[in-house]
């Protein structure tokens, strides 16, 4: 029985430790080894705050069995692991409490679906204002290029006046992009789904992107031979491969490298297209799929936010591991069934 209940403790997907009446460690699991990345010999008979200084637990709490607190514990290369600590006494057949157990909860993929949610929930409100003031531009604009180019080609223009006529024409049009861009973002096609064949896709990208690399002077690699078909949308993966591989060469310097791969994980496919350029900060990398975020001066902030509204339409996935100064690499997962998982 006590290894049965040895097995037990240690197959629960969270951290559980226990205290003697003196607040010294007396056991814990596998899990909470995995999570202070220490194992219980180095711990036992310590005092819990002397060994785990980063966690604040308020005793009185817990011995009125009302205790929950969320913090933060540190982590390697910088990084801060959301943690959420609950505990009770541990009473005897006597009623007297003889120590305490803590269990120590890892919130990092609970913390990533809230921002998931907020990010969604923020996207839904900013599409319907950008709607509105998508349709209330592009109106106007029309009327303006139209006096522009009829302007600009009038028998007594000046070969200056038709300089400036050209300019606010190409004016026009880069601020009907963008127009066309918040209307994708607030108003999105419906996936039309069919077989595609991954291997076909991705060569299509590489053509139509090869050239931007040559103009860019970047090394680009691509791999690809699954033979996987795929249920999604061509011409909306396409967008959002064009879209990665675009912010990959605007972020990657000369003489940088871009790759496209595609890996198989069982029943999922895995697209990665990974840059030696500059790579993002925590900051950045928590806006990147935020609306009108962008970090270059040319950019409007939503080819990525199109690009995340895309893949939520086909039920999508984005993995984005990136360091300041040290590259980034964005995965897409698609299951080779049911289109993008």
């Amino acid at each position: 029985m006590k290894l049965y209940t040895s097995n037990v403790v240690d197959s629960i997907p969270v951290g559980l430790i226990t205290l003697d009446d003196q607040e010294r460690i007396v056991s814990y699991n596998r899990r909470m080894e995995e999570i202070v990345g220490r194992s219980l010999s180095k711990s036992k008979g310590k005092k819990f705050t002397a060994a785990f200084p980063c966690f604040q637990v308020n005793y009185r709490d817990i011995s009125a069995r009302a205790y929950e607190e969320s913090t933060e514990l540190p982590a390697e290369e910088g990084r801060k692991i959301p943690i959420k600590i609950g505990g009770s006494s541990i009473v005897n057949n006597d009623g007297e409490d003889i120590g305490t157990v803590l269990i120590i909860r890892d919130m990092t993929s609970i913390r990533e679906m809230e921002q998931q949610l907020e990010r969604s929930r923020r996207m839904a409100a900013l599409g319907k204002m950008a709607a509105g003031i998508a349709h209330e531009i592009r109106n106007p604009l029309g009327t303006l290029r139209g006096f522009a180019h009829y302007f600009g080609k009038q028998p007594g223009a000046t070969k200056e006046s038709r300089g400036y006529a050209d300019l606010m024409v190409s004016e026009v049009d880069r601020l009907n992009r963008n127009i066309s861009g918040l209307l994708q973002f607030a108003r999105p096609r419906e996936p039309q789904l069919e077989p595609v064949d991954l291997n076909q896709l991705i060569t299509k990208t590489v053509a139509l992107m090869e050239g931007d690399f040559v103009d860019h002077e970047l090394n680009f690699h691509w791999r690809c031979n699954t033979g996987i078909i795929l249920q999604a949308d061509p011409d909306l993966l396409l967008q959002v491969l064009m879209n990665l591989l675009k912010n990959s060469f605007n972020a990657t310097p000369s003489g940088g490298e871009v790759s496209l791969t595609v890996l198989e994980d069982g029943h999922f496919i895995r697209i990665n297209v990974s840059d030696t350029g500059i790579g993002m900060t925590e900051q950045e990398r928590e806006k990147m799929f935020d609306p009108f975020f962008t970090t270059r001066k040319t950019g409007t902030g939503l080819g990525l936010a199109v690009s995340h509204q895309i893949a939520e339409q086909h039920h999508g996935v984005f993995e984005v591991d990136t360091a300041s100064g040290e590259g980034t690499c964005v995965t897409i997962i698609l299951h080779e069934n049911k289109g993008i998982a």
